[in-house]
């Protein structure tokens, strides 16, 4: 509190009005930081804010999400009502050193109101890949995990910095740690092009998550299948206050496939 305040009148409504009786001074601050005064709050992501109010929400479609700090604080109470959900993934870390601040809340909720989740790592092309994968170890416990983990590899994480056989090598040992660790080989995430272009058909083997935002569904080069289609990232749901990604099974893939 202010020094010099004898009077304190506090709600936690939409606004909270201290007045300093003494000083004929009235101070309006937000409930938020009320509750930071009070130790129930630690951080603004506390606060779910709509920012797509008045949009039209997405119909039809859609058997997953995923998630990371950019999609704001989540009401998973509300995610989990939608039956067409039947996968969640959650970024954990990117790169080395970086953790995303929602993590831990987006895998306890989800979990609470029993969605069915898995994390994702974003490679970086700056950092080891061991130390990346120490990191998302650190994060990602096996015992709160239903799904096979996801390796996140795009081009802005790589930024030409790795290029075909170093990418695929580096993708390689991140993947053996996963395996050795977590008992499976993670799911391979990237667009369409990115894929085919840097990954071939080395990882065809693999559980393939495309993006590829046109009409059609993805191709990819070789003899692999895309078993998970991102084929949004403007979605609009109940419950996620900003545009999230979705995403569909693909050539019979099913949530047991997915089970770590």
């Amino acid at each position: 509190m202010k020094k010099g305040l004898k009077y304190t009148s506090v709600s936690l409504g939409s606004l909270v009005v201290l007045a300093g009786i003494g000083l004929g001074i009235m101070y309006v601050v937000s409930p938020y930081k009320v509750k930071r005064w009070l130790g129930i709050a630690s951080s603004y992501s506390d606060v779910f804010v709509d920012r797509l109010k008045g949009q039209p929400y997405t119909r039809g479609g859609y058997d997953g999400i995923d998630v990371s700090k950019h999609n704001g604080v989540i009401k998973w109470k509300e995610i989990a009502k939608n039956k067409r959900i039947k996968f969640v993934y959650i970024r954990a870390t990117h790169g080395k050193g970086y953790v995303d601040r929602h993590y831990r809340r987006n895998i306890r909720l989800a979990r609470k109101y029993g969605l069915k989740v898995g994390s994702y790592h974003l490679m970086s092309a700056g950092s080891s890949v061991t130390a990346q994968f120490r990191d998302f170890q650190k994060m990602v416990k096996k015992s709160e995990q239903d799904l096979i983990p996801v390796l996140d590899v795009e081009e802005k994480g790589i930024q030409g910095r790795w290029k075909g056989r170093q990418l695929q090598d580096s993708i390689q040992v991140f993947a053996d740690l996963v395996k050795k660790h977590y008992g499976k080989y993670p799911i391979i995430y990237s667009n369409e092009s990115f894929y085919n272009k840097e990954m071939g058909a080395k990882f065809n083997r693999y559980y393939l998550f495309i993006a590829n935002y046109n009409s059609r569904q993805p191709s990819i080069d070789g003899r692999g299948k895309c078993n998970i289609w991102q084929y949004s990232e403007t979605g609009h749901l109940h419950g996620i206050g900003e545009r999230v990604d979705l995403s569909r099974f693909m050539n019979g893939t099913t949530i047991k496939d997915l089970m770590l």
